[in-house]
């Protein structure tokens, strides 16, 4: 073998190689920005569109929850959601004025799912789930 056959068979090994390498490293997502999957018969929202950075979970079906217990209340609030439940959650915030001191932002129906909520649930501070009435839950 000339020393030109073996730059060329050396270069092809380097050049797999680092085609191998950078393969990997596409195909590695980093954790903040991995999907994480909902289990079956809960409530799951996240922070991050395309349900990643899942913050609050739940199998609760009569129970309310406030998201700032859960970081879901600085920035967008919920930017995607996924509700396996077999009820719906309704979203809430507070006029704090009688006698309807609060006031419901949007349902997440039994089953549904959005990868990005563009930020339309950003004033929601409290989820309630199974038709519960709004109160300021430690749950």
């Amino acid at each position: 073998m000339g020393l030109r056959q073996k730059w060329q068979k050396g270069s092809a090994v380097m050049l797999t190689s680092m085609v191998m390498a950078a393969g990997g490293t596409v195909a590695t997502a980093s954790p903040a920005s991995a999907a994480q999957a909902c289990p079956a018969d809960n409530l799951c929202l996240y922070a991050y569109t395309a349900f990643s950075n899942m913050k609050l979970r739940t199998v609760k079906t009569n129970e309310c929850f406030q998201l700032a217990l859960y970081d879901l209340i600085d920035g967008d609030g919920i930017m995607s959601y996924r509700n396996n439940l077999p009820v719906k959650a309704v979203l809430w915030h507070t006029t704090n004025v009688a006698p309807k001191p609060w006031e419901a932002l949007g349902t997440i129906g039994a089953g549904s799912f959005s990868s990005n909520t563009s930020g339309n649930f950003s004033a929601a501070i409290l989820v309630c789930t199974g038709g519960r009435s709004p109160y300021w839950s430690e749950a």
